[in-house]
């Protein structure tokens, strides 16, 4: 039997053409897995964004319903002055005029200040079935003890008072409180600081609230720092946070102020 062989010359195009249709094949299919991968990294990346923003508006909600509840013991506490100061001045009206008067003017001024947060209160959320608070809410003049606290955790801290303080209300001291709180809350769980400094400023209408450290900066409270700005929002201020070139972190807070000189100096720290 004879057999014959094809010449090479027709053999290799015939390779050619199979390697090429291979080659397609195999293109074909891998730019197929490409589109699918993309496709299922974009889906995910879109569900990612969607828990980070179902996140950070929980945080928010969050931070406005523990701001509401502060809020609610203000002004509770100023409807109890009002209402203790009416009666005192009803008592003492025919015995003592000039006091009786001065008596009902504060206890009308407090009734404005407590209708003044009910009003800020009302524009936040509250949750329903929390329970209360009994202990009176912290002041600026309870930094002293919060500043005992982080340094029995550790982190040396000073408090500076520049200027002269002015009467504000419980609201907002509390506001200027808990940023501080927070600020320094930061400061400890970020680590690898030293010392940090407290420092309150105070100018013609308005308070800065500045907390700086000498830390490293590794990640971002986000959580508190969307507290802190909430806080600073309500009132109508504003509130920064940046690593400083030179090392360490920075949060500055700026919020406006009304009233008169204090007359009693707050304690130091």
């Amino acid at each position: 039997m004879w057999r014959v062989d094809p010449p090479a010359e027709q053999i290799l195009p015939v390779l050619v053409l199979l390697m090429v249709f291979g080659l397609t094949l195999v293109i074909g299919g891998l730019a197929r897995e490409r589109r699918l991968l993309l496709l299922r990294l974009r889906r995910e990346q879109d569900k990612l964004a969607d828990q980070q923003d179902a996140l950070a508006h929980a945080a928010v909600t969050e931070e406005r319903t523990r701001i509401a509840h502060e809020l609610h013991d203000v002004v509770a506490h100023g409807i109890s002055v009002m209402t203790l100061g009416v009666g005192a001045g009803r008592m003492i009206m025919e015995k003592d005029p000039v006091r009786a008067r001065e008596t009902l003017r504060l206890a009308e001024e407090s009734g404005r200040q407590a209708l003044l947060e009910l009003q800020r209160m009302l524009c936040l959320l509250r949750t329903e079935g929390s329970p209360g608070n009994r202990t009176p809410q912290p002041k600026l003049s309870d930094l002293s003890d919060l500043l005992s606290q982080v340094r029995t955790a550790g982190l040396m801290v000073d408090v500076i008072e520049d200027g002269r303080p002015v009467e504000i209300g419980l609201a907002l001291e509390l506001s200027a409180y808990r940023i501080v709180q927070e600020a320094l809350s930061n400061t400890l769980r970020r680590a690898r600081a030293n010392s940090a400094h407290v420092t309150l400023r105070w100018r013609p209408g308005f308070l800065d609230v500045l907390v700086r450290d000498d830390g490293q900066v590794t990640t971002t409270a986000t959580t508190g720092l969307l507290g802190m700005r909430e806080r600073a929002t309500l009132f109508g201020g504003t509130l920064e946070a940046e690593a400083l070139p030179e090392g360490g972190f920075e949060v500055r807070a700026r919020l406006p102020t009304a009233g008169e000189i204090r007359s009693v100096p707050r304690p130091s720290a």
